[in-house]
């Protein structure tokens, strides 16, 4: 059985840790909080963008469309993969990192020379250990999150596909779903996949189905596409990093939920470890002192 003085100390120490765990719980709530406002105004915004720039692709001949959405040519693949800088934040960069690995032997299986562009401490330590190309490491961009940033790197990232540097770009990052729930996503950023959401029709909903208008694009086509697009890329870049941070400040505000909980659970096992010590220091005390009144009566 411990002693009192090892059971006090080690009360203490958990007091202490609990304290710690409460208040990063508390920050981590206050970052979400803000992120998640952000993520929450942009996405309506970001849906319409993409349903209205699938359907000017539609419109469009190929010699029309942006070089954005029209397949490269090349073996040159990059991943862009999104995990955080700090931990205690349960699984969350452990996943990311997982999904990333199979990301790479995917896009190998297809021909692809695969490289890598880490946003990221904890990705960078994992991977700067072991054989797998980096072409660039840019923790900025996770860290206080901003359109201006976003649209920079997302600038780079055009130019590197403009200039045939990568034929495919992708990103594995996590998808915001709510504070304890999120999705881990891989997904292709350039060229521009064409939308997956499209509408199939049965032939009885098809008498109902009202054609959408032709678009009418002024001063040109060329103009607006060229416009348009970048936009639009730029955006989805800023959505993912909004996304990846909310995600983050989640995972870390429930991994350090639990270990308070815990952390309140084990102080409640070591104070009747304290007293059931206590209580079995004073009994042996009072059976001596009875004992030695007996011995001195007799």
């Amino acid at each position: 059985m411990p002693s009192l003085k090892e059971v006090r100390t080690r009360i203490a120490s958990i007091k202490s840790t609990r304290q710690i765990t409460s208040a990063m719980k508390m920050v981590s709530s206050s970052k979400l909080l803000k992120s998640q406002r952000g993520i929450m105004g942009l996405r309506p915004y970001a849906a319409s963008l993409r349903q209205m720039i699938d359907h000017l692709s539609a419109e469009l001949i190929p010699e029309e469309k942006s070089r954005f959405t029209l397949p490269c040519s090349g073996n040159k693949a990059l991943i862009i993969s999104i995990a955080s800088s700090k931990g205690l934040c349960g699984t969350y960069n452990t996943l990311i990192i997982k999904r990333t690995l199979d990301h790479i032997h995917f896009l190998q299986k297809l021909g692809f020379e695969v490289q890598l562009l880490l946003a990221g401490r904890k990705a960078e330590d994992y991977f700067k250990k072991r054989e797998f190309q980096i072409y660039q490491l840019n923790h900025s961009v996770i860290e206080g999150v901003n359109y201006t940033d976003s649209a920079h790197f997302a600038n780079e990232l055009m130019q590197l596909l403009h200039n045939q540097t990568f034929s495919r770009i992708d990103v594995v990052y996590n998808h915001f779903r709510n504070a304890i729930f999120h999705e881990l996503v891989t997904e292709q950023l350039l060229p521009i996949p064409e939308s997956p959401d499209i509408m199939v029709l049965t032939e009885e909903e098809n008498k109902f189905f009202i054609e959408p208008p032709k678009i009418i694009l002024e001063p040109s086509r060329k103009d607006v596409v060229e416009n348009m697009i970048p936009k639009f890329i730029q955006l989805n870049i800023y959505r993912i990093l909004l996304d990846a941070s909310a995600s983050e400040h989640g995972a870390r505000m429930t991994a350090m939920q639990k270990a308070t909980d815990n952390a309140t659970e084990l102080l409640k096992t070591l104070t009747l470890t304290y007293n059931k010590v206590r209580q079995a220091m004073i009994t042996r005390e009072i059976v001596e002192i009875v004992s030695g009144a007996e011995v001195l009566n007799e």
